[in-house]
């Protein structure tokens, strides 16, 4: 007949508490080692294309500013987000385009402005609110 396993003995807290400190330490020291090795291959991987870049013939600086040619239209589609109007009475009130938030609604109704009409809107920005670059 077989031998029964025997189970271990139940941890005590404190134990519990030992093995979950080792375990968050083993953690730490692999968490630095895999950003060790992270950095150690984006070393290899950017030397590996500098040397391709340098085996056709052309320049770095070329090369990045071929890259970056997308991202000037991204740089300024972030400039464009920032808010064209602000309420002078609550500066974190903003506003940029498209529909009209409802503290501008609001604003507008009060001072007796049709928000569907546009002339009237744009009277109501440039009377009411304060405008940034």
């Amino acid at each position: 007949m077989p031998k029964k396993k025997q189970e271990p003995a139940p941890l005590s807290i404190d134990q519990m508490e030992q093995q979950l400190a080792q375990i968050e330490a083993d953690r730490e020291k692999l968490e630095a080692a895999l950003q060790q090795r992270r950095q150690a291959d984006l070393v290899d991987f950017a030397e590996g294309i500098g040397a391709q870049i340098a085996e056709r013939g052309y320049r770095i600086d070329e090369v990045i500013a071929h890259l970056q040619k997308g991202r000037k239209t991204a740089t300024r589609r972030r400039a464009e987000g920032q808010p064209r109007y602000v309420d002078p009475d609550d500066p974190t009130l903003t506003y940029r385009r498209g529909p009209l938030p409802g503290w501008l609604r609001e604003k507008m109704e009060a001072a007796g402005y049709d928000t569907t009409n546009r002339a009237q809107r744009e009277a109501f920005k440039s009377n009411h609110l304060k405008r940034v670059a």
